[in-house]
């Protein structure tokens, strides 16, 4: 495994475990949806360019148009002026956003829908000058149901109103446009590689079981990973730290092909190895 997967792998080690923390000391719901939220801004923060700022409200439009209430911003913070910098910035004129991402503790069938809800108030905004939409994704902790239900529900939704990007922690799912036909979407399993006597990625080569172990995880290569079944594949063993470097190179990429920020150096790193996934029918 090459040193940028390393690092990532350690990063979601230890996003889950402040998460995991903070939700032990507070019962509240809604406080530990806010702190799993900053728990990923403050991730963000280390991965965007300076100049782009990140925060959470709600997004409007000069015809008085506007959003539900969006978990995080990403805005331009460097070359357009913040109109709302005389109090506490919860409102994002369309012009200076560049994506939002939605943050869930438990992804339900519930919460599918209002993503898809909250992608359509985002869309439907006018800005003054003719521009893409933002980049739109959803970053969950766990999923409610099996991949298999999670695939159908994504699937489900309309095809303008689904997530550019959606990353599901546990197992280690993520969600996609398909790339040739936008009519479909693709949802697909991080699964976790066999790794040679080097300790490199073999090549479509998976970690299955037999059976799940008691907690539904796996200790191998110094980690812990779930274990998740598969049609036709059996119960295997997730990647989330894969899940999310690939969820944030879909940011990254997104925010170059809009022309926000240069080419990401971090697409270089990843190798086709590292990319393969397991589509989830």
């Amino acid at each position: 495994m090459n040193i940028v997967e390393q690092y990532w792998a350690s990063a979601v080690s230890r996003l889950q475990a402040e998460v995991d923390g903070f939700n032990k000391l507070i019962g509240h719901a809604g406080e530990q949806g806010r702190e799993n939220e900053l728990s990923l801004a403050r991730l963000l923060e280390n991965l965007i360019p300076r100049r782009l700022g990140i925060g959470s409200g709600v997004v409007i439009d000069k015809g008085n148009g506007r959003s539900k209430q969006t978990d995080i911003i990403i805005y331009d913070l460097a070359d357009q002026p913040t109109l709302m910098a005389q109090s506490t910035q919860v409102i994002f004129p369309i012009e200076v956003v560049h994506a939002v991402i939605e943050v869930k503790t438990t992804l339900t069938a519930d919460e599918v829908k209002d993503c898809a809800e909250k992608k359509v108030s985002i869309d439907t905004l006018k800005p003054a000058e003719s521009r893409e939409a933002p980049f739109f994704g959803v970053l969950a902790y766990e999923a409610w149901a099996s991949p298999k239900t999670v695939a159908s529900h994504l699937r489900g939704i309309p095809e303008g109103n689904r997530a550019d990007c959606i990353c599901i922690l546990n197992p280690g799912i993520i969600g996609s446009p398909d790339t040739v036909d936008q009519n479909k979407y693709d949802v697909e399993l991080v699964a976790l590689h066999e790794r040679n006597h080097s300790g490199s990625r073999t090549g479509s080569s998976w970690i299955k079981v037999q059976k799940p172990p008691a907690d539904a995880a796996l200790s191998m290569y110094g980690s812990t990973y779930p274990v998740t079944k598969l049609a036709d594949v059996g119960y295997i063993a997730g990647e989330p730290g894969r899940a999310l470097l690939l969820f944030c190179d879909a940011l990254l990429r997104a925010l170059s092909a809009r022309g926000v920020i240069p080419n990401p150096a971090l697409s270089h790193y990843l190798t086709d190895t590292a990319r393969e996934t397991l589509d989830v029918q």
